[in-house]
């Protein structure tokens, strides 16, 4: 599980999860990211970190995944296409959370 900043410095995304990603494995992440809230110093300076609002993107098939997301708070909130030339097995769902 990795977090990357955005250029909006109150946005990241939440990657490398997947149907093996445990609800606990979840909950971890955001105990140190809502501490990384808190403890943010930087205003204006840099992107680092501070962040209030997590998003992470949900394959077709990730069923488990998104299941596991919604227990510990994050929604749904788009579908979209999977990029040209994946075969057709569905769209791809952004769920975000809010610290």
């Amino acid at each position: 599980m990795e977090k990357h900043r955005t250029d909006c410095c109150a946005l990241m995304q939440l990657s490398r999860v997947n149907n093996y990603t445990s609800v606990e494995d979840l909950e971890a992440a955001i105990v140190k990211l809502t501490k990384e809230k808190y403890e943010n110093t930087e205003v204006g300076i840099t992107t680092g970190n501070g962040q209030t609002a997590i998003f992470t993107i949900v394959s077709p098939g990730e069923d488990i995944l998104a299941i596991n997301l919604k227990a510990v708070g994050f929604i749904p909130v788009h579908q979209f296409e999977r990029r040209v030339g994946y075969p057709p097995m569905g769209d791809l769902t952004m769920y975000i959370k809010n610290l």
